[in-house]
């Protein structure tokens, strides 16, 4: 949204010095990503300080910088000063919130947010303008700016919300006041960072207890903990997933994607397996909020693609890469498996890494993920990084521990035409490279 530089410094309760008739097109918290026009954030983080990026974003093109500290720069900037640029980012975002007034759709959970989050959009769009998280800004930072991308015309809002802790969620919640919430899973990954799996349901929740009275928790059926979150909720509740309101029904697959039906309407997706298809179903459970019929929403997810999401690839040397390299947990670990193994091959391959931010359970996570992918693949290869090595050795002999920099050898020794070849680990591991490179060819 364009706004001023007077608007911006009423809203953040703060004071202009330099350039007061300057209008801002764009906002950031990178300078790197600084377009002409933008407003510069010069966060306080635990490792930088975005004061000392704030002449790197004016001379990028930034038409005025938010700080909390004195900064000279040419007169044709608007420096905006305030005691707390973090407060005046989400004050700003609360500001663009309350003038367009969309209706918002909360996902999380801890696998499923990207997928769901892309579906929610894509149903919505039948019958709404509609603004979706774009990448990972997931975050404390990357939800406020994604609210400030909210333009006059804009009818819904669907924010994928991440977390790492306790009160993260009811922070991005407070500023985006979502009327519906839909938490996908409560899995293993993010469990260094909490006590036990409830905690980190509760945390979770923190979406369903933030939902007005007059909107809509959409949950998940087959979780056990589907009752603490209901307790969480002043909200009504649908469920989804086996048993629930919104149920998978005549599942089969279809090449690389599947088709099953939810309520009485037929569902094509071009992303495989069961699990894609129980993140559709919460899907249509959070756009009939928005006036979207079952049957209008399903027939817009057809053409839902998701980068590094189960992504497939054709190779010129006539194998077919899947790309799931963006996360990993053993939840996501096991559904990749079983979805691989639905599509038509010749032979199954993978190569794996570290799953990380498991806590306890990491090292028994690592290993059953080893046992099942013996029983899945024809060959393995694991990345020697962190507890990689416990997959390698729970597989036994259908796998080889390597280097990551010989796993495209790998890759090209072993795959043959016909072959398919799952590539999955961590963010961290960063296989996204590997998926490059043998693209590339």
């Amino acid at each position: 949204m364009r706004l001023s530089a007077v608007e911006v410094a009423a809203a953040v309760s703060g004071s202009i010095h330099g350039n007061r008739k300057t209008v801002f097109t764009s906002y950031h918290t990178d300078s790197r990503q600084v377009r002409p026009g933008g407003l510069f954030f010069a966060l306080r983080g635990s490792e930088t300080d975005g004061h000392r990026f704030a002449r790197s974003a004016v001379e990028a093109g930034a038409a005025g910088v938010v700080v909390d500290r004195a900064l000279r720069t040419q007169a044709s900037v608007a420096v905006i000063k305030v005691a707390d640029t973090w407060a005046a980012l989400y004050d700003l975002a609360a500001l663009v919130r309350r003038r367009v007034d969309p209706l918002v759709f909360g996902i999380t959970g801890s696998n499923g947010k990207t997928s769901t989050k892309e579906m929610v959009a894509a149903a919505l769009g039948v019958r709404h303008h509609v603004l979706k998280t774009e990448g990972n800004l997931n975050t404390e930072t990357g939800l406020p700016l994604t609210v400030l991308r909210l333009e006059p015309d804009h009818s819904a809002l669907a924010l994928e919300m991440g977390m790492q802790g306790p009160g993260e969620i009811a922070r991005l919640a407070q500023l985006a006041r979502p009327q519906v919430g839909v938490i996908t899973t409560i899995g293993t990954v993010h469990l260094e960072y909490f006590d036990s799996r409830e905690a980190l349901a509760r945390a979770k929740g923190e979406l369903a207890a933030a939902l007005p009275e007059t909107g809509r928790a959409v949950l998940p059926a087959e979780s056990e903990y589907l009752e603490l979150l209901r307790g969480l909720t002043r909200a009504p509740v649908v469920t989804f997933g086996a048993g629930g309101d919104y149920e998978v029904e005549r599942y089969r697959p279809e090449g690389s994607g599947c088709a099953f039906e939810v309520r009485g309407a037929e569902v094509r997706l071009a992303l495989g397996g069961r699990h894609m298809a129980t993140n559709a179903t919460a899907a249509l459970a959070a756009a009939e909020y928005g006036g979207v019929p079952v049957d209008e929403g399903a027939r817009a997810l057809a053409a839902v693609q998701v980068d590094q999401r189960l992504q497939e690839h054709a190779t010129r040397d006539g194998y077919r890469l899947v790309d799931d390299s963006y996360n990993a947990s053993p939840e996501s670990m096991l559904a990749a498996f079983d979805t691989v193994a639905e599509r038509p091959h010749q032979r199954l391959l993978a190569v794996l890494g570290e799953m990380r931010e498991l806590g306890s359970v990491a090292e028994e996570s690592h290993r059953e993920v080893g046992r099942r992918a013996a029983e899945v693949f024809d060959a393995v290869a694991v990345v020697d990084v962190g507890l990689g090595r416990l997959t390698a050795e729970a597989a036994g002999n259908k796998a080889d521990l390597i280097d990551k920099p010989a796993a495209a050898g790998w890759v090209r020794e072993h795959a043959r035409p016909g072959d398919v070849v799952l590539i999955k680990a961590s963010h961290g591991v960063h296989l996204e490279e590997l998926v490059a490179e043998l693209l590339a060819g």
